[in-house]
């Protein structure tokens, strides 16, 4: 049976259990939180054994990986601990701060034999998992223009809109839409920051006003590895989370969201491979996307090999072209 510790009780750790659970129903799981109120809230609530003392279960023999659900500032410190320790490990995006750190976590990973995987979830849409297989395929030819657009109101934790804790909307907004670019057209080989605003300077977050000074708007232009150019916008300003991706080809539209109310299709001028002519409907019901996520990843340790999306080295991409945007919007 396989033991996996996941370290953060925030909201996202539920979602993760659910996915693990999903994956391999027999998977033992314990919840670790240097909180320990949240820690036992979501240990008595999910039926599992928790733990208010995370460096402990980072070196239990018992487990076999980590799964980090806690604010970026800690993934790399987490990470490398549970390498040393032979543990496998999945983390919330993005992996870590800086690219130096990316590349120290790959160097342990190789050193180690260990398997490490990244939560960009969008990779495990169906609606844009289709549309990988259109851009592998060319099937909507040259490509003319590519937009990539999310939002949401933030306020929901003080740490995601501070900038000393790696908060702010290129964290963790706009890291799922690059990563997407960067599945479907390469690495980012020049970006160009047209817009880093901080519009809501104060916030009401869980009850208490704060002053806050990470960005919550920004709006960015990549040329992508086979020339494509992207445009990226996400902020924490939408009342309503909001997120699509629309794609012009000199063949066909592809137009995608995860969201059931937007419109997600692909039309074709001319039939393209496995592609017919004409409209496409790519609208489904919606897909267990952590489930998809843990499967991959429950896989990925009972075969040895690292993640077929989602490694260390599809993050590095993302990580360089995150670096270049900050130093570009400083």
């Amino acid at each position: 049976m396989t033991k996996i510790a996941i370290i953060g009780c925030g909201k996202q750790a539920p979602k993760h259990i659910n996915g693990l659970r999903k994956a391999y129903p027999n998977i033992e799981i314990i919840v670790a939180d240097r909180n320990e109120q949240a820690a036992k809230a979501l240990g008595e609530a999910q039926g599992v054994e928790w733990s208010n003392e995370p460096q402990d279960v980072l070196v239990d023999p018992t487990i076999d990986a980590i799964d980090i659900c806690t604010p970026t500032s800690t993934h790399t410190r987490l990470i490398l601990k549970a390498l040393e320790n032979g543990k496998d490990f999945f983390c919330e995006k993005p992996l870590c701060r800086t690219l130096e750190e990316a590349e120290q976590i790959l160097s342990k990973m190789n050193e180690t034999g260990r398997i490490g995987m990244v939560g960009y979830i969008y990779r495990f849409a169906p609606v844009f998992e289709a549309a990988y297989k259109a851009f592998e395929e060319k099937a909507l030819g040259d490509i003319a223009s590519a937009q990539f657009r999310i939002g949401g109101r933030g306020s929901h934790q003080l740490w995601k809109h501070l900038r000393e804790k790696d908060g702010g909307a290129i964290n963790e907004m706009l890291v799922h839409m690059l990563d997407l670019a960067v599945w479907y057209f390469g690495d980012v080989q020049n970006a160009e920051v047209l817009i880093n605003d901080l519009r809501r300077p104060r916030r009401s977050i869980q009850g208490s006003e704060h002053d806050v000074d990470a960005e919550d708007y920004v709006l960015v232009r990549c040329k992508m590895a086979d020339g494509t150019d992207v445009l990226l916008q996400a902020d924490m300003v939408t009342p309503a989370f909001t997120q699509h991706v629309e794609i012009q080809g000199d063949n066909g539209t592809f137009m995608g969201s995860i969201q059931q109310d937007m419109p997600s299709f692909l039309f074709l001028q001319e039939p393209a491979n496995d592609f017919k002519a004409g409209k496409t409907d790519l609208s489904t019901e919606q897909a267990d996307l952590f489930g998809n996520q843990m499967s991959e990843f429950i896989n990925a340790i009972k075969t040895r090999k690292q993640p077929s999306r989602c490694s260390v080295e599809d993050s590095i991409k993302v990580m360089r072209a995150i670096q270049n945007i900050k130093e570009k919007a400083a």
